[in-house]
């Protein structure tokens, strides 16, 4: 990222920090889960813990919300016995902020919304105007430089969908795949992928991170070549 682009960001999550003296951690991360950006006072909690479960709740609050209305979520609100933690919902990013409870003094947390969605959206455009750090997630990029791939799905390792292209039933899928890259794991928890072979097709299963799987359907006259090119694709080297 810019060094701009980097200190204009890291100036508004200083500014998300001193909204109240509550707030102990704020995240910037990307929709699929990947943390841009970060600051905190002490004790936090590891920044791509909050991304990663920002992106399953915002992914699991869409689809559920979608049952019921055709809306997304603009923030959701998890509530702890000692901590709230509030995810504002960007087009392409999410804000994360930990609040404190044993320092929030009877905080509304309604009437800061407004404040953190503004300063969130004044993030989002400031990323957005980074053309070195597009807007391209792991699975646009994917359709994109192998348009055979018609199935793929991005999960966290516990089995929560973070977004999928082709499929209708992604909890189902996401959590049987997630329970077989875990037989993988009882293993070595070193393992890397997992490739499920048919006469006519490969189910490939790779660890994009410590948190993160990613599951593509190669199929046509050569899925074994295919499966090659979604690694290129994760390595970067598409």
């Amino acid at each position: 990222m810019p060094g701009d682009t980097l200190g204009e960001v890291a100036g508004l999550l200083e500014e998300t920090l001193r909204v109240h003296r509550s707030v102990k951690q704020v995240v910037l991360c990307t929709t699929e889960g990947v943390v841009v950006a970060a600051v905190s006072r002490e004790g936090e909690v590891d920044s791509r813990i909050l991304a990663t479960v920002s992106a399953a709740l915002v992914w699991g609050g869409s689809t559920a919300l979608g049952h019921i209305k055709e809306s997304r979520p603009t923030h959701i609100i998890q509530t702890t016995s000692i901590e709230r933690i509030l995810t504002v919902v960007q087009p392409h990013y999410q804000l994360v902020v930990v609040l404190s409870k044993a320092d929030d003094a009877g905080l509304n947390l309604d009437q800061f919304v407004p404040m953190f969605q503004s300063l969130a959206t004044r993030m989002e455009l400031v990323m957005g105007s980074t053309r070195a750090f597009g807007k391209q997630t792991i699975l646009g990029s994917l359709v994109e430089h192998i348009p055979e791939i018609t199935q793929a799905i991005l999960l966290t390792i516990e089995g929560l969908p973070l977004g999928s292209v082709g499929f209708n039933d992604e909890i189902e899928v996401a959590g049987l795949l997630s329970s077989l890259f875990a037989n993988g794991l009882t293993y070595s928890d070193g393992s890397h992928t997992i490739s499920v072979d048919t006469s006519e097709m490969r189910l490939l299963i790779i660890r994009v991170d410590e948190k993160r799987l990613l599951a593509a359907v190669c199929g046509g006259p050569n899925p074994e070549e295919l499966a090659q090119r979604v690694q290129q694709v994760l390595d970067g080297s598409v």
